[in-house]
């Protein structure tokens, strides 16, 4: 008896801690992602836009592994303000592409805009959870 109630209480707690692990390795993704933004916005105010260029597709691809590990469902009909989560997602994505090209163009001051307003964006998203 008392194996089976250390047994159940084994895997309930190996159950419990797969749950739990997406949702930290989304939130790990997302800090990581907001670090890498930063540090973007920083290097292409600077003019490194290499550098941020480099920063910023390390955001990118953190978004992408959080959108992995911690997916939103949308709304069949899109209404504005509907799935915040989304929208802000959308807006950091096309954001993020447009810092990119800004930086590979090595355009600074606009590439620092572009990747201000990303992280503006992915912060949006965090808090929309």
């Amino acid at each position: 008896m008392n194996t089976k109630l250390n047994l159940s209480g084994v895997a309930a707690a190996l159950v419990l801690s797969c749950a739990i692990q997406p949702s930290l390795a989304a939130d790990t993704q997302g800090q990581q992602a907001v670090e890498d933004l930063e540090k973007a916005t920083k290097d292409s105010a600077k003019g490194s836009t290499a550098k941020a260029a480099k920063e910023l597709e390390e955001a990118k691809q953190h978004l992408i592994k959080e959108n992995k590990a911690h997916p939103y469902a949308e709304p069949m009909k899109q209404i504005s303000g509907d799935a915040p989560k989304a929208e802000a997602d959308r807006k950091a994505f096309r954001e993020l592409e447009k810092a990119e090209a800004d930086a590979k163009k090595k355009v600074a001051g606009d590439a620092a805009d572009e990747a201000k307003k990303a992280l503006s964006d992915v912060q949006e998203k965090e808090k929309a959870r």
